[in-house]
């Protein structure tokens, strides 16, 4: 199973804020560098909020329906 990341958190309060929805809706997800990050802030640029790729479009979709992104997170440029 392929994980990718769709969005990357500097506050470790907001990535399990958004990772706890994320599995309430069953969704899979974890934090890539989560761990480094709460002992060194934001190290390696911060914790990279990781689902699986056949589930990123409905994850990408709940975090912009519960708050946690917005629709210009996403749209390419």
């Amino acid at each position: 199973m392929e994980m990718v990341t769709i969005k990357i958190f500097n506050n470790p309060t907001d990535f399990h804020m958004a990772k706890s929805y994320l599995v309430s809706a069953q969704i899979e997800c974890f934090g890539q560098d989560e761990y480094i990050n709460q002992v060194y802030a934001n190290a390696l640029g911060g914790v990279k909020l990781q689902v699986s790729s056949n589930q990123a479009e409905e994850a990408i979709r709940l975090l912009i329906e519960g708050g946690f992104a917005k629709p210009e997170d996403y749209e390419v440029k």
